[in-house]
């Protein structure tokens, strides 16, 4: 009997330990299962991010040309937008003997832009993401899209870096022989660009509830119930439309640029490719500089991250910006480049959109009279403006 259950015992213990690695492979399946999905979602995100930074650059490039780009003689791209780009002359680069520089360049791409960010952010977080698609339709759950849309497109479409440089440059005045330092312009046109975004911003809120209010009333009525309706029925089948629609337009994009380059011979679309296979790296740069955002112990209101996308990218741009006045970097080439890594490096890491909406959303979320969204919204003018002059005016005028 002893040795019968000395056996039992060892038996009971083989089964518990079988059973205890059991447990474990289990788990480390699932543990394992899981880094996949993560690292299959941040792929996904990062395609997502890298496509519309593209059509981001795209859009603010050609509506910066259609607004004002190309009423400058020295700067103009006699292209198939030419005969119509250079009629229309609401903006100015600063640069030439028209005055109204507070209106500056990228003024339309930031009011698009903050546009758009309020479009698809609307009131509340808890909205569905589209607004103008019913609450089941398969895009509503593309969390890659909307990712994409928010933060690549909305922040490579606008841009604070070179919205910076260009007051900077009018302030000190080295660059434009004929007008001279335009300090008064530049302060409007700080103010000018910050005010017209935020109306912006709120005008793409209002569109956005117009739509949600059609398209799930549910959401304005309490006693609305949310219905299901046969977008459900494709979800499985049509996940992956949007992102080969995508992939496709993109690489359509690349390839007229290219083309352009190279049938043409014209520089703005060796700029504009360039431009736009660089653009990812410095939207990625600041969608990961978002993390910081919150995380300032002593102001944890403060959008830390988008900051200092903002003030890098104001650094870098001012830098750019002077080098290309002083035409260090010799040949069409080196010219090239430096204007594609303004365009597309700085003015991707950089974003107005993101900076309106924060500081919408510090002004809603506060009482009246608080004074965290004039503060943030302020602050980071002034310190990306004290930046760029610190870059900038040393070098136009001593380096030289």
């Amino acid at each position: 009997m002893p040795a019968q259950e000395e056996n039992t015992k060892k038996e009971a213990k083989l089964n518990r330990d079988d059973f205890e690695e059991d447990s474990h492979d289990v788990a480390d399946r699932q543990e394992q299962t899981i880094q996949n999905n993560k690292a299959s979602i941040l792929w996904f995100e990062i395609i997502y991010i890298s496509i519309f930074s593209v059509i981001g650059v795209t859009f603010r490039s050609f509506i910066g040309r259609l607004f004002g780009g190309d009423c400058d003689p020295d700067s103009a791209v006699k292209d198939w937008l030419y005969p119509l780009s250079h009629r229309i002359c609401v903006t100015t680069n600063g640069r030439t003997e028209q005055y109204g520089g507070a209106l500056f360049i990228d003024l339309p791409d930031n009011m698009f832009g903050s546009f758009i960010i309020g479009l698809f952010t609307g009131h509340s977080s808890e909205w569905p993401a589209i607004p103008f698609l019913t609450h089941d339709h398969p895009l509503q759950t593309e969390q890659g899209l909307h990712l994409g849309i928010r933060t690549a497109l909305c922040g490579s479409l606008t841009t604070f870096s070179s919205w910076n440089s260009q007051m900077v440059l009018m302030m000190d005045g080295t660059a434009n022989p004929y007008l001279g330092s335009q300090v008064v312009a530049a302060l409007f046109g700080y103010v000018i660009g910050l005010q017209v975004s935020i109306v912006s911003f709120r005008a793409g809120r209002t569109l956005s509830a117009w739509f949600q209010n059609r398209n799930n009333p549910y959401l304005f009525d309490e006693n609305l119930i949310r219905m299901e309706s046969q977008w459900r029925r494709c979800n499985n089948q049509c996940y992956w439309l949007s992102p080969v629609a995508l992939l496709l337009f993109t690489f359509v994009l690349l390839a007229l640029y290219i083309w352009g380059d190279v049938y043409w011979g014209m520089s703005y679309y060796r700029k504009l490719w360039i431009a736009c296979l660089i653009s990812p790296l410095g939207t990625i740069t600041r969608w990961k500089l978002s993390i910081l955002n919150g995380k300032w112990s002593k102001y944890p209101w403060f959008p830390l991250g988008t900051w200092l996308a903002n003030f890098t990218g104001s650094i870098i741009s001012a830098a750019l910006t002077a080098i290309a006045y002083l035409k260090l970097v010799s040949g069409e080439g080196g010219t090239t480049a430096l204007a594609a890594l303004s365009l597309g490096f700085a003015g991707s890491l950089s974003t107005v959109s993101t900076y309106v909406k924060e500081t919408v959303e510090l002004s809603d979320k506060n009482a009246l009279y608080d004074k965290k969204a004039f503060v943030y919204s302020y602050f980071t003018i002034l310190s990306c403006c004290f930046v760029g002059l610190l870059v900038y005016s040393p070098l136009v005028r001593y380096a030289a």
